[in-house]
This record gives C-alpha cells, structure tokens and sequence, in this order.
C-alpha cells in the first residue's frame, strides 16, 4: 500500500475539503462505487471513456492474509474509548467486542419482526464511542481510500491521477429519507466529493439487465428483490424504451423490511441456545469455538443449504465441553444439523420475503391489468441462496426467477454502471409516500368529522367555523415521477416593510404519510410524520422581487411568494428555491 506522501498525491479529485471543489482539466472518469453492507461491503470501479468498459471488484484488502475476497465484513473496532484510531474490515480480530451493524444505526426506526432477538438501538448508540454517522464515516472513509490505492495499482500514475473521481454509495430504498441523508453526510465527513446515492434494488436491475443473456421487450415488467444481511428491498420496473439504451420505470413503490441474512445467524445462535442450554451458552458464546462454528454457519453451511430435509451439516465447537446429547445430534462437541433444522431456522425469513415479492406482483398486476409479470430477479448475498430461488420458484410457477451468477456484487457492479453512458437507465421513479405541507383551512364538517374535538363548542358535534391546519399534498405514493422532474411547492408569507435580514430566512415542515389514500389532517389513526425541516434563505433575494401591499391601516409591508423546488434522484430528494421562474437564495433540510 502507498505510503502517506504518495497516497495525498493519488487521491487528486478525493476532497478532504468539501467547500472547495476541484476544477478537472481532464475528460477521463474513474466511477468508484461502495456498497456499504450491514454484514459486508465491497468496492467496484471502471473507467468511463474506455471503449469496452468493465466493471472490477477489489478483492485485496488489508487483514486478509493473501486471500482474495470480493467483501470484506462491515465491522469496526476503535483502539480507544475516544474513538480515534480503528480497525476495519477483515484486519478486525474477530473475538473482540466489535461494533457490528452499524449500518442498520443510521435508521434506528426500521422495525424488527418479532422472529428477531429483541434489539434496543437507543442503548445500542449510547454504548457507541461517537455517533453512528461518524462511525459510517470512518469506516466508508477507510473503504475508498484503500479502493484508490489499490486501483492506482493497475493504471498508470499520470492516468490515475489526472481522472476525475466520481464516488457512489447504494443505500436501501426502504430507508426513511433521514437514513439515506445521513449515509450521504457520512461520506462527506469522510472526505468524499462528488458522491451520489443511488437505491440498492436500482442498482441491482441495471447490472442484472446488463449481464442475463435474454432479451427484453417493451412492456415486460419484473420484480427486483435485493436480499442482503440486512435488509430486503423491493422494486419492480417496466421496460419502456430499448433504442437507443434500454429504459425501465419503477411501476410501483418499493417495499421491504429487515428480513436479511444477519436474522439467519441470529436464529442460528438462538437454536444453539436451545440446543446445549442456558448455563453452557453463556460460556460458549464467548469462546473460539462459538465464533468458529457462526463462521462455518455463516460461510458455508447456509449457503449451500437447498432445502433437502435429508441434508446433514456438521457444526463444530472446538475445546467447548458440551454435554452429549445423542437425540439431538449433539456428540463430542459437533452439532449434526439436519434439513430439518435448517428448516427451521430459514423458516420466518423465507415466509417474510415471500410475501414481499408477492405483494409486488399483486400490485403491478393491479397497476397493470391484464399484463402479466416476466421476471422475478433475486440478488444480494441472501440473494444467491438456492433455496431461496427454489421457494420463490414454489410461490411463483408461471413466472421465470433469475439469479446473476454473480447476486453478491449485482449492487456495487450496477451503482458503477449508473454512472456510465449508453447503459441501461432509469426514468422515472414511484413515489414511495406522499409528500406535502400543512395550510390552515376552514372546517368541513361533512369531510372533516374525525378533526380533533378541541375544534369544537361544548364537546358538542356542531363545529366552531374556524381554520384548522390541514395538509396539502404535493405529490401522491405511487405517482409516476420522471427522474429529475420538478415538482414545485408554493409558499407565501407576509413581512413588514421595514424588515431585517432574519425576516427572510423561513422555516418550514415537509411531511410524509405512508397510509394509502391521503388525509386530509393529522391524526391518531393515519401515518402521518415530519419528512425535514426546510430552512428557506432570502436574503440574498432584492426587495424588488416582492410585492408591496398596504393593510387597513395603511400601513405597508411586503409578500413574499417563492417555490420550494423538489426533485426526486435515484434515492434522495434534494430542494432548491425559486422565484418567478429563477433559481435563488438557498434552502436546507434538516432530517429528523
């Protein structure tokens, strides 16, 4: 690995500074992409104007003693209480009290089914030597900046360094809006500029249609289903162009839930509980022989499981001391597993992700009647599971069920290939809640009999006529929105005519409902909640552009009318301001 010297003048275009971007003299791209896992991550890079582009994964990484591996494991261990100095990845000793799962932390509000071990993520981030968000960063951070080095080995130096770097980072698309800011703010406490974010389901469907040898024609539509450690995200698309690069849209919103491949392990520590006890676990999971026995699960007994209820496993627990237990398997130390077992502890995940894929060929058949689903794509590292691919297959007869030889890296090869031209591409995406505003308005008492009673007279059924903030939606779940479409807010407010500065900087809350059909008001039964708070700036704007008005009093004052523009990217809004069709002044979201 290049030492510090060399590594500073490697990483031109890798900004420790993000308020001063690089101005490139150069065409030439390098596309770095991370897909930052619960349980594991990887890297992948190619270089954009090369005539046949391909996609590489980094398979060399520091801790791994020689063997090539495409991930490397999602942990992080700091030498001190402070959180300075850290291990990553495979150079983590694995026995240690590692911080595991950090990535779940930047979404702490996910809900966990219940076939899961209880998890408290409050104490969890308590326990933590900084914030989650700075955790994600040291460990993307540490992620490119060995991806580089090891990328600066297979090119010429003065090629590598005059390449502009452009960094992209897949994020569920389950995620709340909150969680897929903060991976981004965790990249840029890294270091890391420019970085996008792009959805792992969407990343998913542009590798998969670039390497399955089959054609598509337009109107097929197909079910993306990501299983990864963590989480299992959904999306399904409809082809709706092929010349001159292929062109898919989401058909409706993504789904999913933590129904990952880190549940498979849980489940397995739980049945080993069951197995030797209360009073011999306690000991046991703190040996050489539980970690190595999780190792052997994790790595290969759960992945070459099929489904067979005559398959037999042998799980050891080296130097344990575990009483026998002939009837259930349990001899000298080595757990015999059967089909059955497997079974057992596969059984809640399988069911979970089933019903997700079927909830989104149910809805596209509903969006779309009379047309049938084509595909059912399975990726991520649950993903290549075979029995998995046979389950679906079970649910799902009359539709083909395709796997990528390669499921693991379909996230982190397709996030590379979204930044390439003449690649498949994505335009438009499904509104996955509905987004708006509150505005107060008067009382209906036909439409509104479910508005809080303190609105009313006497605790009587007879409304007062008064105004009562109610919601304003600007986008609707499920509206088919083109990529990078403007959607426009509008807001108006009152100022007086001799304002200060600070009279210009508004505050706003943007809102989100994940209920099907929209209310029209908050209230205890509908899911209704923050989305951000958004800070408008206008000071920068002249008087010029605001409307002198005069009250009944003849005093004058000003209105202010400006647009809060939203656009919908691959996986993250973003918002500007406007003013009689001109970008100006600035806003900021804070997320909650």
């Amino acid at each position: 690995m290049p030492d510090s010297d060399d590594l500073a003048a490697l990483m031109d275009g890798f900004h420790l500074d993000n308020n001063a971007p690089t101005a490139y003299e150069s065409n030439e791209k390098l596309i770095i992409a991370l897909d930052f896992g619960t349980t594991f991550s990887g890297i992948a890079y190619c270089f954009a104007n090369q005539r046949d582009t391909k996609v590489v994964a980094i398979v060399e990484w520091p801790g791994a003693e020689g063997e090539s591996a495409p991930k490397i494991p999602t942990l992080i261990n700091y030498s001190d209480a402070g959180g300075g100095e850290f291990a990553w990845g495979a150079s983590v000793n694995r026995l240690q009290d590692n911080i595991v799962g950090v990535k779940l932390l930047l979404d702490p509000k996910q809900e966990r089914p219940l076939y899961l071990p209880t998890a408290n993520a409050k104490r969890a981030i308590k326990s933590l030597p900084k914030p989650p968000v700075e955790i994600a960063a040291d460990f993307i951070g540490a992620v490119y900046r060995h991806a580089l080095s090891e990328i600066s080995k297979v090119v010429p130096h003065d090629y590598f360094k005059i390449c502009q770097k452009h960094f992209v980072l897949s994020v569920p698309a389950v995620w709340s809006d909150g969680a897929k800011n903060a991976t981004l703010q965790a990249a840029k406490i890294a270091g890391i500029f420019p970085v996008t974010l792009i959805k792992e389901p969407e990343a998913a469907a542009l590798y998969t249609m670039h390497s399955l040898d089959f054609s598509l024609n337009v109107g097929d539509a197909f079910v993306v289903c990501d299983a990864g450690g963590g989480t299992v995200d959904l999306i399904s698309y409809e082809v709706v162009g092929l010349s001159p690069t292929l062109q898919v849209k989401e058909l409706v919103p993504g789904t999913g839930g933590m129904a990952g491949s880190l549940g498979l392990n849980q489940r397995f520590a739980e049945a080993v509980k069951n197995l030797v006890g209360d009073d011999q676990f306690a000991d046991l999971r703190k040996s050489k022989g539980f970690f190595l026995a999780e190792k052997s699960f994790d790595r290969e007994i759960k992945r070459a499981f099929k489904g067979d209820q005559d398959e037999e496993y042998f799980v050891n627990f080296p130097m344990a001391y575990l009483d026998d237990d002939p009837e259930l398997g349990l001899e000298a130390n080595c757990w015999r597993m059967t089909g059955t077992d497997l079974k057992a502890i596969f059984a809640p995940l399988i069911t979970d992700i089933l019903r997700l894929i079927d909830d989104q060929v149910k809805s596209v058949k509903i969006k779309r009647p009379g047309s049938d689903v084509t595909g059912i794509f399975l990726v991520g590292g649950f993903g290549s599971s075979q029995y998995l691919k046979a389950c679906v297959k079970r649910e799902h007869p009359d539709i083909q069920v395709l796997q990528p030889t390669d499921a693991w890296a379909a996230i982190v090869k397709g996030a590379a290939l979204s930044k390439l031209p003449k690649q498949a591409t994505v335009v438009a995406t499904s509104a996955p809640k509905h987004y708006g505003v509150q505005a107060f308005k008067i009382y209906d008492p036909i439409l509104d009999k479910d508005v809080p009673s303190q609105i009313r007279r006497d605790g009587s059924k007879r409304a007062l006529s008064v105004r009562y903030p109610f919601m304003t939606w600007f986008i609707n779940m499920g509206e088919d929105i083109q990529r990078n479409q403007e959607i426009k807010f509008s807001f108006f407010r009152s100022i007086d005519e001799n304002y200060s500065p600070n009279d210009l900087i508004f505050n706003d809350t943007l809102y989100e409902c994940a209920d099907q059909h929209a209310p029209r008001h908050q209230s205890k039964g509908n899911k209704i909640g923050p989305n951000c708070k958004l800070t408008s700036d206008l000071r920068s704007v002249s008087s010029n552009l605001f409307e002198k008005r005069t009250d009944i009093d003849g005093d004058s004052y000003y209105d202010v009318t400006y647009n809060l523009v939203v656009t919908l990217k691959s996986a993250l809004m973003t918002f500007s301001l406007e003013m009689d069709g001109v970008s100006m002044g600035s806003v900021q979201a804070k997320f909650s």
